[in-house]
């Protein structure tokens, strides 16, 4: 089961305001939804499987160490996460 950055294409995921700079780390498996360019969006309009993984790790700490939340992502900073994709159903199974 993928429990890391190196196993699944992964997200970063800034929020400044009311948007959410949203990066693809590293040479993703998979195309990334988003592209390999930072894309700013406003929060409402992130993907849901994106906001339900940012909802779960964001009751995580951010003082580091930081722990990885196997098949969701890690945060990293108060504002900052890492969220992984799992493919084009990934987050329809709530």
């Amino acid at each position: 089961m993928p429990t890391n950055i190196q196993d699944l294409p992964t997200y970063r995921v800034e929020f400044i305001g009311d948007t959410a700079k949203i990066i693809c780390l590293g040479i993703p498996v998979a195309p990334c939804e988003f592209g390999s360019e930072e894309t700013s969006i406003p929060i409402v309009d992130m993907p849901d499987w994106m906001t339900r993984r940012v909802a779960v790790l964001s009751t995580m700490a951010y003082e580091p160490p930081t722990e990885f939340v196997t098949n969701i992502g890690r945060r990293i900073e108060k504002y900052v996460y890492w969220v992984f994709y799992e493919g084009d159903g990934d987050g329809d199974d709530t």
